[in-house]
């Protein structure tokens, strides 16, 4: 039993250990199972940096500023940091420092260099670059700005200056139009006054009207769901129909191709006078045989034998 308490205390101090190394880990911005690499750099300007503020790459946290202070050898701004040991920070890379110091959101940027340069080792210097000063290009151009509202403030002073002299004119044309303007908007106001009731009994005819088509589809849905299918089968024997009279029409298309190229009998007889002329030509000759036939049939029976003839 005391080896038993024993263990259990030694394993809740081994576990508080470890929970209050993550703790500290996390409240510092450090990966909690990735080991952090050192570095340093030298500003111009803090611009309102302190230790705990993030270190960004690409705008990805990778880490944060451990310790900011004046370096008295160079007047500049020491910054020491850390980021994930899992991202090299190749040589070539800048710092810089962005953000607004007056809305607490100022960081501290990492702009790469190429990625096949070298990666600066544990406690290697990174150089810094002069970071844009939001605040001081405002102030810089707040005279031109301030001119500029200036010109504009002026302008518009003229403008409004000028409307009020020619509404101040009766017969400005400003004013006369203002003054239509404000008739019509009255005639349009007593017209809806005195149209309300009939606007309103036309818009009740017209719910009363779609209320009535409802209870007609409702009623009839049936009937009319047998009408579109109705239709419906119309509209196929029409289409098979359409597809019978386009076969028709190729084959009157190819006869007629037929005829113009002379092809058969009736083709040679359109297209051919010879044929014609022969044909007419027979039947002359076909008639006066017929005609000679009923004027003398002795002539062509009397060589025929009655057993011939039967």
């Amino acid at each position: 039993m005391k080896y038993s308490n024993e263990l259990k205390v030694g394993t809740t101090i081994v576990l508080a250990t470890i929970i209050f190394i993550l703790g500290v880990r996390y409240f510092e911005d450090l990966p909690l199972f990735r080991g952090t690499y050192d570095l340093e750099t030298e500003l111009t300007n803090a611009s309102g940096l302190i230790a705990g503020n993030t270190v960004r790459v690409n705008g990805v946290t990778v880490g944060s500023v451990d310790e900011v202070y004046i370096n008295q050898e160079t007047n500049g701004v020491r910054v020491l940091f850390h980021v994930d040991s899992g991202l090299p920070i190749p040589e070539g890379s800048r710092t810089l420092v962005s953000g607004l110091d007056a809305l607490g959101v100022v960081r501290m940027d990492i702009e790469l260099g190429n990625p096949t340069n070298p990666r600066i080792e544990e406690g290697g210097f990174v150089p810094s670059k002069e970071s844009a000063d939001l605040i001081g290009e405002l102030s810089d151009k707040a005279p031109e700005l301030l001119d500029s509202v200036d010109g504009v403030l002026a302008n518009l002073n003229g403008v409004l200056q000028e409307s009020n002299e020619l509404l101040a004119q009766p017969d400005s044309d400003l004013r006369q139009t203002l003054v239509s303007a404000r008739r019509s908007m009255t005639t349009l106001d007593n017209l809806l006054r005195t149209q309300r009731e009939t606007i309103a009994s036309t818009l009740q005819n017209v719910d009363g009207a779609t209320g009535q088509l409802n209870s007609f589809l409702e009623q009839n849905a049936d009937s009319i769901g047998a009408a579109v299918s109705g239709l419906s089968g119309t509209l196929a024997q029409v289409d098979a129909s359409l597809a019978q009279l386009d076969q028709t029409t190729a084959g009157l298309d190819e006869l007629l191709a037929k005829l113009n190229s002379g092809q058969g009998t009736l083709g040679l007889l359109i297209n051919d006078d010879s044929m014609y002329r022969r044909t007419d030509s027979l039947l002359t000759t076909l008639e006066a045989l017929v005609a000679d036939f009923q004027v003398n049939p002795g002539k062509y029976l009397k060589e025929l034998r009655l057993v011939d003839v039967f």
